[in-house]
């Protein structure tokens, strides 16, 4: 259940895996864009306040919940432009409340952890995470993460375009999470998923296996691509079996692109 909180004691925030850094003057420099709907979602009540202060400062409506089960009831009856998801939650956990997330929807998604070891950092990427963040959280680092992940995901559209086309007819529709080609439906994962948005948002470019990585897992192939290619290549097998053809042309050496 959503619930509205009041200021918490200054000694209660000393110990709180948030580190607040006066919100209200660390968020002034970023007031000056849109105010987005922000759904925070953590056990901790003092992290729910923190975050959500710290949200309100700069103008965003926040709605923080304690549990995954109430965060994909309120998604499915409202519109956010972003999502604050802990790992750690009793019942459904983060990652599942993520996966079902994206299930239905392409809304951005910022995750928290306390632990944040390299496997469950990747885990979270592979799900369709956004970005990652490590408790304790520096109000000032988060702010700016938020509003950078807000400038990509109102800059390709995703609140008022709801389908990307390709060729030999494709369509990718955003909200629903779907890709048809003509009427039959492809089912891809939400990385694939992501790989074929990128080409197609950037149709006619070449994307080379770099950027792919850090757009998409968030870090860089460091000369093994054997991951990218992976993807791109069950993402052709798919598009193909559907009828769309050989649609994702590989430059060697260079990288990918939809013509």
């Amino acid at each position: 259940m959503a619930t509205q909180y009041q200021s918490a004691p200054r000694t209660a925030l000393r110990n709180t895996p948030v580190r607040p850094a006066n919100p209200a003057r660390q968020w002034a420099s970023t007031v000056a864009e849109e105010p987005a709907q922000i759904l925070v979602v953590d056990d901790e009540p003092i992290v729910r306040e923190t975050l959500s202060l710290a949200l309100q400062s700069s103008g965003d409506q926040v709605l923080a919940v304690d549990s995954g089960e109430s965060a994909l009831a309120i998604l499915g009856s409202g519109i956010f432009d972003l999502v604050i998801l802990d790992v750690g939650l009793p019942g459904i956990s983060g990652f599942e409340t993520l996966r079902q997330i994206r299930a239905r929807s392409d809304v951005p998604v910022i995750m928290v952890t306390a632990a944040g070891t390299l496997t469950e950092r990747v885990a979270g990427f592979d799900l369709g995470a956004d970005d990652y963040l490590i408790k304790p959280l520096e109000i000032p680092e988060l702010s700016r993460r938020v509003r950078a992940i807000l400038r990509r995901s109102r800059g390709t559209g995703t609140r008022t375009e709801d389908q990307l086309i390709g060729p030999d007819g494709i369509v990718m529709r955003l909200r629903s999470h779907a890709v048809h080609v003509g009427t039959q439906e492809v089912t891809l994962t939400p990385k694939e998923f992501a790989v074929l948005r990128l080409l197609l948002e950037h149709r006619g470019e070449v994307i080379n296996p770099d950027e792919l990585s850090v757009k998409i897992w968030g870090y860089e192939t460091f000369g093994s691509r054997n991951f990218v290619e992976a993807h791109v290549s069950r993402l052709r097998s798919k598009l193909t079996r559907a009828g769309a053809g050989d649609v994702v042309t590989t430059m060697r050496g260079v990288g990918y692109l939809i013509r």
